[in-house]
């Protein structure tokens, strides 16, 4: 089988699409909450738009995937892990915080449970884990999904990070002619863990859902279930540096999309939480990075698209406090038209975006520019280049401070 041939790794070789990715990634996941989570709609209705679900936990899925992939890619082994980290905490918590604050600010002023489909916990512990992003060790649905919801898959990559130094390491030890070998027993490990969740005993979560509580956090919040995602990223790009994965046509993607979705109603509904989806993702992002290398691409590595892709992460954890706070205004049975409430929906979406420009561009990437380097390294990189001069940390606004996360 023809191979795409080695590709380079360095901080210069950039993917802009994989950046451009991340947005198109991030927009089930935020249509499923602002249309679904909301609790604006009901009856057949609703239930329709819940059905959107398996593509928005295969979007998560993706952002797993591409993490390992891009850090992978835009790793040095000259980079210390102290520094790898520091960049990596001043990329999610500032953010993280400000999310975190308008949901503890919300929750203070609103005595009223919000009128969403499964309320988040909002009590000290949901908030204290929330904060320190170690929501996902614990077993109770008002921890791994209380506070700010979708932080949980920020508790995921912090986890994913503190590793990353090790994985790589080994990753790096494969022989080239056993990556094939290696991609495969992951494949195949992602493709079990659905099932495994299912012999897993537990309380019941909701009424409506078919998955009880310890199950449901098995298979879509236990952070070392999720690391064989983040793991399969860093072996795809591994393969693409080493020239051994394999040219995979586009219908073999799409056909492998389809044929997981339409066996989606046989399977257990664990498989709908869409980890299944994680090798075709891999696939997608690699023949992606091959096509930028290339010179190739020409839809996604448009400004505006890397621009929200960019912003995506500010997007991801900041529209669901915003979500709330319009659904608590509302009220619980709101006065309005099926039309009135899909407005409703778009203008919180359109709102969560502009939102997320402006996060990212005047409070996330300053405080990255100052914070995510030291300042040893700072002095050292304001002298001039020669060639005594100490080697120093990467750029915070190098490839590997862009690096898609979770979001």
């Amino acid at each position: 089988m023809p191979t795409s041939g080695q590709l380079p790794s360095t901080a210069s070789s950039r993917l802009p699409s994989l950046t451009s990715l991340r947005f198109i990634l991030a927009c089930p996941v935020i249509w499923y909450h602002m249309s679904f989570s909301s609790g604006l709609f009901d009856g057949s209705l609703h239930d329709g738009l819940g059905t959107v679900y398996p593509f928005a936990a295969g979007a998560v899925s993706g952002f797993f995937v591409l993490s390992g992939f891009v850090l992978a890619w835009v790793h040095r082994p000259d980079d210390r892990p102290r520094a790898f980290l520091r960049r990596r905490l001043w990329k999610i918590f500032p953010n993280h915080l400000l999310g975190w604050t308008a949901t503890l600010v919300f929750f203070t002023v609103t005595v009223a449970q919000v009128p969403v489909v499964a309320p988040p916990g909002h009590d000290a512990t949901s908030a204290l884990t929330s904060l320190f992003l170690v929501q996902d060790w614990v077993p109770d649905s008002d921890v791994f999904g209380g506070f700010n919801t979708p932080a949980w898959s920020i508790s995921c990559e912090l986890f994913f990070y503190a590793l990353f130094p090790a994985l790589i390491v080994l990753v790096r030890k494969i022989p080239a002619e056993r990556l094939r070998r290696a991609w495969l027993g992951l494949t195949a490990a992602i493709l079990l863990m659905p099932l495994v969740s299912t012999l897993v005993p537990g309380p019941k979560l909701y009424d409506w859902f078919p998955i009880n509580e310890h199950s449901m956090w098995f298979s879509y919040n236990f952070p070392p279930v999720r690391l064989l995602e983040f793991v399969l990223g860093i072996v795809t790009a591994r393969m693409l540096q080493t020239g051994v994965w394999p040219r995979v046509s586009n219908w073999v993607v799409a056909g492998g999309f389809v044929v997981f979705v339409l066996a989606l109603p046989a399977l257990p509904p664990q498989y709908a939480f869409a980890t299944g989806m994680a090798p075709m993702l891999a696939a997608l992002i690699a023949k992606i990075a091959v096509a930028d290398q290339e010179g190739r691409s020409r839809l996604l590595p448009r400004p505006a698209l890397i621009t929200l892709g960019d912003a995506s992460y500010a997007l991801y954890i900041t529209h669901f406090p915003l979500m709330m706070a319009v659904r608590h205004a509302l009220g619980r049975e709101p006065d309005l038209s099926t039309g009135a409430r899909f407005g409703v929906v778009f203008a919180m979406i359109a709102v969560s975006v502009a939102l997320s420009v402006v996060i990212h561009r005047y409070f996330e990437l300053p405080l990255m520019r100052r914070f995510s380097k030291s300042r040893t390294s700072q002095r050292v990189t304001a002298r001039p280049e020669s060639a005594t001069a100490p080697k120093t940390e990467p750029e915070p606004e190098s490839a590997q401070d862009r690096a898609p996360s979770a979001t």
